[in-house]
């Protein structure tokens, strides 16, 4: 992720010395996000993240910790907060609200395999699963409220073509859903499941991380998200669709999806398409009059591409 407030070498070791984490050796910015300040923390006892939150004040944190704790309890690797020498696993940090997890093993996938696809099917399901009986539910802070107002802010923004598109997509969905809603099953969701929120070790999974826009929504929501990003050719939009065969049919083994989420899934697939491309637009627009911060964004072309090509094609749940 970018770092957007800097610490100093005394703030670090102020930090580490109130974590049973031995003495800091080093720390190192990590570069490459869009939200949220992080940093590599090396200690004599280990590797660590430390993650200073940019976008949500301190009380809304503590739900994103707490699913994540749940997830782990269910025996996922997932960064769990750790606890300091004060029984506190949040923290302020330069007026921001911080905390520190375990560095796991692994690294960034180059790009997805048709086993790699198979594998986050399996285990989306399983999570899925497990999430079932976490109790707090919390409503996505990019979710339709979100969308149907920034949308509007942005439409004037666009180019005509684009906005028409936007809107129209949004419209579709809600009238849809407003029929169908309360079918379609619910639970609590990753919500930015992209590959480069995954850990591999070789060909396997070894942790799945950052579940900062975690919420209570649609499973198939969730699932959408992840095809759209693990089995797409970002260069076209269109599936591969040997990857997506691997990665829906792993899902399903693992959780039969019922009638309402085979109705909805074609927009579902959509929906997650147009959210992400909505998100990154709000980010560019955002950042566009400093250089700095528009160089670190994602291109909103890649998700346009995608949403239109879910237009053109969006294949069923079940053959």
């Amino acid at each position: 992720m970018a770092v957007y407030t800097s610490l100093a070498d005394s703030d670090m070791r102020d930090l580490v010395a109130d974590y049973y984490l031995g003495e800091l050796i080093s720390y190192q910015g990590i570069s490459g996000g869009v939200e949220n300040t992080n940093y590599f923390l090396t200690t004599t006892t280990g590797k660590y993240v430390l993650t200073l939150f940019e976008e949500f004040e301190y009380k809304e944190v503590p739900y994103f910790l707490d699913v994540v704790a749940h997830l782990k309890h269910k025996g996922f690797n997932v960064p769990a907060a750790l606890i300091d020498c004060h029984g506190e696993r949040l923290r302020i940090i330069k007026d921001r609200p911080a905390i520190i997890v375990d560095c796991f093993a692994g690294g960034l996938l180059d790009e997805t395999t048709i086993k790699s696809c198979k594998m986050m099917g399996e285990t989306l399901a399983k999570l899925h699963t497990a999430g079932l009986d976490f109790s707090e539910h919390r409503e996505s802070h990019r979710g339709m409220q979100w969308w149907r107002e920034t949308s509007k802010q942005l439409a004037p923004e666009l180019e005509p073509e684009q906005a028409h598109l936007l809107l129209e997509q949004i419209s579709e969905f809600d009238a849809f859903i407003e029929k169908h809603d309360d079918e379609i099953p619910k639970g609590t969701i990753h919500a930015d499941l992209f590959y480069n929120n995954t850990l591999f070790e070789g060909e396997e999974l070894s942790a799945i991380i950052d579940f900062y826009n975690a919420c209570y929504s649609w499973l198939m929501y969730d699932l959408a998200i992840v095809v759209n990003d693990w089995c797409s050719d970002i260069e076209t939009g269109e599936l591969d669709m040997e990857k997506y065969h691997a990665l829906v049919n792993a899902y399903i083994h693992e959780r039969q999806p019922n009638a309402a989420e085979i109705n909805a899934w074609p927009y579902m697939q959509k929906a997650a398409a147009m959210r992400f491309w909505l998100s990154r637009l709000e980010a560019w627009h955002g950042a566009k009059h400093d250089a700095a911060r528009l160089a670190q964004q994602h291109d909103p072309k890649e998700l346009q591409r995608i949403l239109e090509a879910r237009i053109r094609y969006t294949p069923n749940l079940v053959e």
